[in-house]
């Protein structure tokens, strides 16, 4: 009896271990917020947006994990700006900040204007301080005109941010979803 008591034991155990293998693994996203309006408009953009889907994507598989804020300064020229906020061996940690007046499409296409800066970020493996970053963008990049001596663009995330821009308006008018 005690030898089909373990037998039945066993392979009830045996049956639990492929159930417990199956469950999710613990996520640890790259895009984090604790601004619930900046969550929904990056589920959103997502939906409607491929390129923004694609900046998402390419942010999960980094070693950068970008936290996203509504700017509490608002200088009234700086729709988005984007700081190195730390690095730890593995991570690099940015901050992404949107200025809140901006909402609907526009908000879509400054948030990303600034996560295609994160992907620049995230591929420039050398960019770990904020020498190393203006360094990145100095070299990429030029000096923004927003009348910050430390302050950068590219033409990508320029570009980028029109066209995610014009994704969401054209998800929002129908075009393309015929």
């Amino acid at each position: 009896m005690t030898g089909s008591f373990w037998t039945i034991a066993l392979c009830l155990f045996a049956l639990a271990v492929p159930i417990r293998a199956a469950e999710p693994a613990y996520r640890d996203p790259h895009i984090r917020s604790t601004e619930p309006d900046l969550l929904d408009d990056l589920a959103r953009g997502v939906s409607v947006s491929p390129t923004l889907r694609r900046l998402l994507d390419r942010l999960e598989s980094s070693d950068v994990v970008v936290y996203l804020t509504f700017d509490r300064t608002a200088a009234p020229n700086l729709a988005g700006r984007i700081s190195l906020i730390a690095t730890v061996p593995g991570r690099r940690y940015l901050r992404i900040s949107i200025d809140r007046r901006n909402f609907g499409c526009q908000r879509l296409a400054i948030l990303g204007h600034e996560l295609q800066h994160a992907v620049e970020i995230a591929d420039a493996a050398a960019a770990i301080d904020q020498e190393s970053v203006a360094s990145l963008y100095r070299t990429i990049g030029f000096r923004s005109d927003t009348g910050c001596e430390a302050c950068f663009d590219s033409r990508l995330a320029i570009e980028t941010g029109r066209r995610v821009q014009r994704e969401a308006l054209a998800a929002a008018s129908g075009i393309g979803s015929r």
